[in-house]
């Protein structure tokens, strides 16, 4: 067989890409990983280890050399809009290395996502309503079922950031994507959790009245983090607060008045942000105190059997909306924000008007999306699993037609693997 060479970048918190070299190493490739900060190298592992301490304006430059020289023929990353990977895409590109993309599940929570080129707004798949109705709809279930991963999610973490800290000084001219020092990470995730339970009494009478007093006279709006790159990158608003002040101001001019707005905050932003003073304040100058709700942990799916619809800017969390059957507007750019399955018309129109889901057709983006792009596994549990899923996907679906052809064509040859010769920048695992 022919030796194929495979690139990691940034990957989940955690070991996964770890194990996910470990598992593409026994199946013959050679593996490389490039570390930018501490907290990577903690987590890393491949034949070839690369710890990039250059300036962030040279890394395209370092990248294409590296390509090439190693003959990589795919790079894997998670989070297409971070600097390193954004910056890698045109590289990749350019030199015809599959560019594979990881993603939290478009189909949560037993579902890992896999793309080529992009995920979210990024994506290739070019979806439309003409497309859609090529496909034959069936069941779309996976066979493991993962369950909480919050706790190993917080361990990683913790580890991760004291991790890049500890060695800032070694990778002293790495750029973050977001806040990275331990304290204040540790900070915002203690807040977090204490504030879960500060506000559990809070949610469940706020849960009774909706499932009760407002059963099918609410719309619910899912808030979004506020540094997620869906929101930086993929929507007009320059931050979460100016989204819930377009919302609630065209609820205002526009929605019945016996109807009733309910918005979300999201559960991994909840250290980090608080809406609930700018949202009683803008209410209160709307005159609509009395019809603006504001919740934090309801169970989505326990909300989703009493809403009358769901306004997001361009979370997936619009994709179980629809799951549910839910009239749903998409206010940023989506994937999934197709005619037939989502509202198609303005804000104003879905207050009064809201477009049903096509059924049979989103049955049908159902299993295109879980044939195509998901698998089976999590980032933070069932690496065995996860890990030989990953790789049998890529190599159906993502790895270079004539690599596959020609490594097919040898495989009555010996099959030797040997990690490439390591560059000065480079270290063996």
């Amino acid at each position: 067989m022919t030796e194929s060479a495979v690139l990691f970048l940034q990957g989940p918190l955690g070991p996964f890409f770890k194990q996910l070299a470990r598992t593409f190493s026994k199946a013959g490739y050679t593996t490389h990983k490039i570390n930018f900060n501490g907290g990577d190298r903690l987590f890393s592992w491949a034949h070839v280890q690369t710890q990039y301490k250059g300036k962030p304006a040279d890394w395209a430059a370092f990248l294409k050399q590296y390509l090439i020289k190693h003959s990589i023929e795919a790079v894997f990353l998670m989070g297409d809009c971070r600097y390193y990977h954004r910056t890698a895409k045109p590289v990749c590109d350019a030199l015809g290395v599959k560019f594979c993309v990881f993603e939290e599940g478009y189909l949560r929570p037993d579902t890992i996502t896999l793309e080529p080129q992009g995920v979210n707004s990024l994506s290739q798949m070019a979806l439309n309503r003409e497309k859609l109705e090529k496909v034959t709809p069936c069941s779309a279930k996976s066979s493991q079922s993962i369950g909480g991963t919050m706790k190993r999610r917080t361990v990683y973490a913790a580890f991760y950031y004291w991790a890049s800290c500890f060695f800032r000084d070694e990778f002293s001219e790495y750029r973050h994507h977001r806040a990275s020092h331990p304290v204040k990470e540790g900070f915002y995730w203690l807040r977090g959790f204490a504030r879960k339970w500060l506000f559990k009494s809070y949610d469940q009478q706020m849960q009774f009245r909706l499932d009760n007093e407002f059963d099918q006279r609410f719309y619910l709006v899912p808030l979004q983090v506020h540094d997620d790159s869906q929101m930086i990158f993929h929507s007009p608003y320059e931050s979460v607060k100016a989204f819930i002040q377009e919302v609630m101001t065209s609820f205002w001019k526009y929605a019945d008045s016996d109807k009733i707005l309910c918005l979300k905050h999201h559960p991994m932003d909840r250290g980090y942000t608080d809406y609930g003073q700018f949202i009683e304040s803008l209410a209160t100058q709307l005159g609509i105190q009395d019809r603006v709700l504001y919740c934090h942990d309801i169970p989505l799916p326990d909300l989703y059997h009493h809403t009358c619809g769901v306004i997001t800017v361009n979370s997936t969390v619009g994709i179980s909306a629809l799951l549910h059957h839910l009239p749903t507007k998409v206010m940023g750019r989506a994937f999934y924000d197709i005619e037939g399955i989502t509202h198609q018309g303005s804000l104003k129109s879905f207050w009064s008007n809201p477009q049903p889901v096509d059924r049979h057709l989103f049955k049908q983006l159902h299993t295109f999306l879980f044939q195509k792009t998901q698998i089976n596994g999590s980032f933070f549990k069932y690496y065995d699993l996860t890990c030989k899923n990953s790789l049998a996907f890529y190599e159906a679906h993502l790895k270079p037609i004539s690599i596959t052809q020609h490594s097919e064509q040898d495989t009555h040859s010996p099959s030797t693997v040997a990690p490439s010769t390591s560059s000065p920048y480079s270290s063996a695992a």
